[in-house]
């Protein structure tokens, strides 16, 4: 059992609230979310915290915890971290303030911090600056956000604290759950690499976002992100797109910042999805672990609503997305399944008052085209339309036809009260919805994307094998008279050549001629 695996599934938590202001709200979301293990308040001046019995010290417990919160003043946390680590708690939470984001004074507590970590082999500390996290499944909130955010497949990691409680109550209005929430504040020990790592192995998470400002370890985040991409989708969020935002990041976390076009670059090579829109985290998310991946960027578009479809259209075109141009056969059995009034050629529109079979025959012939990549369902609330009808329809349709023929299926329902019943008809079969076109195609685009990025993936070979014949007594014969011309200057370009070639390592052909009537000839 790894130590985050104790972090986020653990048995007994141990809470050093310090002066119980943050640590009093900690312990009462642990209490209100309902977790079933045990909690251990740590205090010695008081008999109880919110009714739950204190303790001492970390060191007298009756049994060892799986992980410690740390709640209290900045300059008492290395203190903290060295009593949890001689007591052998293999994990900690820092989830104080005041530390390299307050300047010096504050990097040098990081600085202590960091090398009693270093001490302790085996010890991860997640923080400081952190909210803490959240494993909607267990019942655990053993963070500062007051909601428990419902259980889903999707995993968030964010870097920014203050952004966390608004995501978790957008994302309840949403109807998104999460598997685990992190919040990996200034990243002193973990990072997105780790989580990356962790997460990418349980079973409860389809999917990771990420809301970074900066990254740690670019190494371990790029193997551990291009390891994860090929099974499950990473969506970012890079927030300090441009140096005045930058610099704001950097003052919020104290972390470095980087050329964003490295971040751009990186991502792609690693498989991971980039939005530039918060509005499109979920979105985009549910999409990438709901749906599946389209074979090119051709887009067919079926709805009641024109000037919508039009809207798409120029989304679509202009983010690099292509219209699909419907094959005769399909244009011929849209004719004869549908009114002379509707158009059949793409987008197809059904007529606003059209009924839930005319959706349900129309995606079910323009989803066989070969030439279709993926298909966009636009619903308009009308007043003699029936949304929920609309809605098993289309289900029904994705059901039978759809997932066999291996392309995704986006819906923009747009209305507000009376179309919203649908909603959860289209939700309950793995349909994410979405409340514009604009939306929607941003989110076939981000599929587009993501499977472009996973073919560069695997254009990189897993394993290179290499085999090196040449013996060192060889190598010492041929290399020796080389070195010895070279004396102790460098080496000019036609040793430099013999000497890659002695390796085996391919060279071009050259040879070294002293008059220009030689190079000539």
């Amino acid at each position: 059992m790894t130590t985050l695996h104790r972090i986020f599934k653990p048995h007994r938590i141990a809470l050093l609230g310090g002066n119980w202001r943050l640590g009093a709200i900690v312990l009462k979301n642990l209490l209100d979310a309902g977790f079933q293990g045990t909690i251990y308040p740590i205090d010695a001046h008081r008999e109880s915290v919110n009714g739950v019995p204190t303790h001492v010290s970390v060191d007298v417990l009756p049994f060892p915890p799986d992980v410690a919160l740390i709640c209290t003043p900045a300059n008492q946390v290395p203190n903290d971290v060295e009593i949890c680590a001689r007591a052998g708690i293999p994990g900690i939470v820092i989830l104080s303030e005041g530390f390299r984001e307050c300047g010096t004074q504050g990097k040098n507590l990081e600085h202590r911090i960091a090398e009693i970590t270093r001490r302790f082999p085996g010890l991860r500390v997640i923080g400081p600056n952190s909210l803490g996290f959240i494993v909607p499944r267990l019942h655990l909130n053993a963070s500062h956000a007051a909601t428990l955010p419902a259980p889903g497949r999707l995993a968030f990691i964010s870097e920014s604290r203050a952004l966390c409680s608004p995501v978790i109550d957008w994302a309840a209005q949403a109807g998104v759950g999460f598997s685990c929430f992190v919040s990996v504040g200034n990243m002193l020990d973990v990072g997105f690499g780790d989580l990356i790592d962790y997460l990418g192995a349980d079973p409860n998470t389809r999917a990771i976002i990420l809301y970074l400002q900066s990254v740690e370890n670019a190494r371990h985040f790029m193997s551990a992100a291009s390891a994860f991409a090929r099974r499950k989708p990473i969506v970012a969020y890079k927030a300090g797109r441009f140096v005045e935002s930058a610099r704001v990041a950097a003052s919020h976390t104290g972390a470095m910042v980087a050329e964003d076009a490295v971040y751009d670059a990186a991502f792609e090579r690693a498989g991971i999805v980039r939005v530039t829109e918060l509005n499109d985290v979920f979105d985009v998310a549910e999409v990438l672990a709901s749906q599946r991946i389209p074979k090119g960027p051709r887009l067919a578009i079926v709805g009641n609503a024109g000037g919508p479809a039009i809207i798409a259209t120029d989304v679509l075109l202009a983010r690099g997305g292509a219209l699909t141009v419907l094959n005769p056969s399909t244009i011929e059995r849209l004719g004869g399944a549908l009114p002379p009034a509707c158009s059949y050629t793409n987008p197809v529109d059904l007529q606003d008052s059209a009924p839930p079979e005319r959706f349900a025959d129309a995606l079910r012939i323009v989803i066989g085209d070969a030439d279709v990549d993926g298909v966009l369902v636009i619903f308009a609330i009308q007043a003699d339309t029936d949304p929920e009808a609309i809605a098993k329809a289309i289900t029904k349709t994705v059901a039978n036809v759809a997932r066999g023929a291996g392309k995704p299926v986006l819906v923009a329902w747009m209305g507000g009260v009376k179309a919203k019943t649908g909603i959860p008809i289209l939700k309950e079969a793995g349909l994410p919805t979405h409340a514009s076109p604009e939306q929607a195609v941003r989110a076939f685009l981000h599929l587009v994307s993501y499977a472009r990025n996973i073919e560069t993936l695997y254009q990189t070979p897993r394993d290179i094998p290499i085999r090196f014949e040449c013996s060192r007594i060889e190598l010492r014969k041929r290399l020796a008279p080389l070195l010895q011309k070279a004396g102790d200057d460098a080496l000019n370009e036609y040793q430099a050549k013999s000497f890659l070639n002695a390796y085996g390592i391919p060279v071009t052909d050259s040879c070294v001629v002293h008059t220009r009537e030689a190079a000539v000839s």
